[in-house]
C-alpha cells in the first residue's frame, strides 16, 4: 500500500508513514484503501470494520457508505445495504452506480416500485447502460408490467444485441403475453449464441409446443435433455410431445427417463399408463397406475384410470 500523503510504500498494518510521519490510522483515505484491499480478497467482515473506522474519522464519507453498502449487499444484508446506499446519495459524485446498486438491493427485497424508481434515475444518468435497461426490465416484469418490461429489454438488446440474458428474458415476456412466434424468434437467437443454454432451449421447445409445432418441440426438448441429462422437465415434455403426436413408445421411453431421475413422479407413471393403454398393453398400464397410486393415493387421473381399467377390453372403449 501507499501513504496517501507522500505515496511512500507502507504496510497495511502501519500506524504511521516512515517517510512523512503521517498518522495513517486516522487517515480516512488510507483506511479506505485498506478496506478495499480486504474486500477484494474476500475478507468482508474485516473490510466492514475498516469502513466503520473511516466513518468515525469522516462521518460524511459517501465513498465509505457506498462501499460498505456493497459489502453488506454481498453478505445478503439488503436492508442495511439500502440504508448505506441512501446515505451515499448525499455526497457521492458518481450517482449512477449508487442508484443502480440501490435498485438492485431494493429488487432483492421485493420493493419493486422503489427499485424501478432508482433504475430509472440510473438510466437517466447513463442511458447507454444495457445492464440498467435489463435490470429495469426485470423489475417491470416482476411487477407484472409486461409492456414496460418489453420496452426496457428491447432497449437493452439494442445496445448489446448478443446479451443472451436479455434475449432470454425478452422471450419470457413474449411467452407471458402469448406471443409464441416472437418468443420462438428470441429463444432461437439465444440458443444460436449459446447452444448449451438449457433453460433457453427448454423455453424454445415450450413455445413450439404451445404453438402446436410438436415435431419442433420434441426436437428441442430432446436437445435440452442432451445438454443436461438430469433436467427432468425436458424429458417429461418430450414425453408429452410424443404422446400428443401418437408416438406412444417414444413417449414411454421419455417418461421412463423421468422416473430414473425421480422414481416418485406419479404424473410420469400416469402418462406411461395412458400410453400403454393406447398400445393395448393393459397389464403394463395397471402396473403403472398401481405405482402412481402408491405414491399419491389422491391422484385424480390415476384414480379414474384405476376405476375404468377393469372395464376396458381395449384402450378405445367408449367412455375412456
Amino acid at each position: 500500500m501507499q501513504c496517501s500523503k507522500c505515496s511512500a510504500s507502507v504496510s497495511a498494518q502501519a500506524k504511521f508513514c516512515d517517510q512523512c510521519g503521517a498518522n495513517l490510522a486516522s487517515d480516512a483515505e488510507f483506511v479506505h484503501k485498506k478496506a478495499l484491499d480486504l474486500f477484494h480478497r474476500g475478507m468482508i467482515e474485516d473490510a466492514l470494520g475498516c469502513w466503520e473506522e473511516v466513518l468515525k474519522i469522516d462521518p460524511c464519507s459517501a465513498k465509505a457508505q457506498y462501499y460498505k453498502g456493497l459489502a453488506l449487499y454481498d453478505q445478503g444484508d439488503l436492508e442495511a445495504a439500502v440504508a448505506c446506499f441512501q446515505k451515499a446519495l448525499e455526497g457521492e459524485k458518481d450517482l449512477f452506480r449508487v442508484y443502480f446498486k440501490l435498485g438492485m438491493a431494493q429488487y432483492g427485497l421485493g420493493d419493486l416500485d422503489a427499485s424501478i424508481e432508482n433504475f430509472l434515475k440510473a438510466r437517466e444518468l447513463n442511458p447507454n447502460s444495457a445492464e440498467t435497461h435489463y435490470r429495469l426490465g426485470l423489475s417491470y416484469l416482476r411487477n407484472t408490467d409486461l409492456a414496460q418490461a418489453e420496452k426496457s429489454l428491447q432497449e437493452a438488446a439494442r445496445i448489446n444485441p448478443n446479451y443472451t440474458r436479455v434475449l432470454y428474458m425478452l422471450g419470457m415476456v413474449y411467452s407471458q403475453k402469448g406471443d409464441y412466434a416472437s418468443a420462438i424468434e428470441q429463444f432461437r437467437r439465444v440458443v444460436d449464441l449459446s447452444p448449451t443454454y438449457t433453460a433457453a432451449r427448454f423455453e424454445l421447445a415450450m413455445a413450439y409446443f404451445k404453438e402446436g409445432m410438436l415435431p419442433e418441440a420434441a426436437q428441442e426438448f430432446n436437445r435440452a435433455a442432451e445438454t443436461n441429462a438430469r433436467f427432468a422437465p425436458a424429458l417429461y415434455m418430450l414425453g408429452e410431445s410424443n404422446r400428443r403426436m401418437g408416438d406412444f413408445s417414444e413417449a414411454i421411453s421419455a417418461y421412463s427417463k423421468v422416473l430414473e431421475i425421480n422414481a416418485k413422479d406419479a404424473d410420469a407413471l400416469v402418462r406411461i399408463a395412458e400410453c400403454n393403454l393406447q398400445l393395448d398393453f393393459l397389464d403394463e398400464a395397471r402396473k403403472a397406475i398401481q405405482k402412481a397410486l402408491a405414491i399419491n393415493p389422491n391422484h385424480r387421473e390415476a384414480q379414474y384410470l384405476s376405476k375404468h381399467l377393469g372395464e376396458m377390453a381395449t384402450p378405445h372403449k367408449p367412455g375412456f
